[in-house]
């Protein structure tokens, strides 16, 4: 949160459609008000934002519920047949881009959680049910830029390979969906750039980033609405191999195969941020230099979900 204001993605602004809230730029230190309410935002308003290079608008805090409400009918359109793909994988991962950054606060509270669980579920439906979903939003993602970016990706692709890898029960699939959009949260408490190359990390650096999955845990630990299950991803998605990744050196190959999934589909889009090749492009050099560290028929779901 900034100022009584926090940040959502242009995307998920729906072109020539009513807004329920007040729309405000960031303008230096300023917000400057963009569209009232019950207005709309034109197509071509929008159009132009975006190429001035604008991706984020700014709401009031006190219209979050709108918004949230709005978000969730912005993504029963994930159903409609008559918008083409693309545009349907853009709404869908900015919809997460904007969960991410925005979790902490959102997830202080059990109604947060269920709205977020909604809109889990119409992402997760979207990527099951039409072909080329995920490709749909890969292609709007690229390769990941930052945190918030990591973790949607992360969280539609651990979607789609839960449901490929034969995970059927909604409930597990959402708590995968969430622990991948939260996987990294812990990171907040990281006081230095940790996108810095590990080779510039200093020995407390290393440290302090080697725990941040637990970190990660810690903080929504005691919620009664975040299960377990949820924490246990968390504190486990740095697990690799058997006993080669962080924090605990566990056997990753004797996880749960939702642990598994969120386990490769991190590294996997580390891979490709640190190699900056997009995810279509990546599954064959990150099985030649990952691949003893993650069971092979899920890298081979991986591969399968990607094409």
């Amino acid at each position: 949160m900034l100022d009584g204001f926090f940040p959502v993605r242009l995307n998920t602004i729906r072109p020539d459609e009513t807004i329920t809230f007040d729309l405000y730029l960031k303008l230096s230190t300023r917000y400057v008000h963009y569209i009232h309410c019950n207005e709309e935002l034109e197509g071509e308003r929008q159009k132009k934002l975006k190429s001035h290079g604008v991706r984020k608008v700014f709401i009031r805090t006190a219209d979050e519920d709108a918004y949230l409400s709005y978000l969730e009918n912005g993504l029963s359109t994930l159903k409609d047949q008559s918008l083409d793909i693309s545009t349907k994988g853009s709404i869908a991962h900015d919809s997460l881009i904007t969960a991410a950054e925005n979790a902490e606060r959102v997830l202080e509270t059990e109604s947060g959680f269920n709205k977020q669980k909604k809109q889990f579920e119409k992402v997760s439906e979207f990527l099951a049910s039409e072909k080329g979903a995920l490709k749909s939003v890969l292609q709007s993602a690229g390769i990941s830029v930052d945190n918030n970016h990591h973790a949607a990706t992360v969280s539609s692709l651990c979607l789609a390979v839960a449901t490929k890898a034969g995970i059927e029960d909604k409930t597990e699939i959402f708590e995968l969906g969430i622990a991948a959009l939260l996987h990294d949260i812990g990171k907040n408490r990281l006081k230095f750039n940790y996108m810095k190359p590990w080779a510039q990390f200093t020995p407390d650096e290393q440290r302090q980033y080697k725990n941040h999955p637990q970190d990660g845990a810690d903080m929504l630990a005691g919620k009664p609405y975040i299960n377990p299950r949820i924490l246990g991803l968390i504190a486990a998605h740095e697990e690799k191999g058997e006993g080669r990744g962080y924090p605990e050196k566990v056997n990753l190959f004797k996880k749960p195969l939702s642990y598994q999934i969120l386990s490769m589909v991190n590294a996997f889009d580390h891979f490709c941020f640190e190699e900056n090749i997009l995810p279509n492009q990546a599954i064959d050099p990150f099985f030649e230099k990952h691949g003893q560290f993650f069971d092979e028929s899920l890298i081979s779901v991986l591969a399968t979900v990607l094409t």
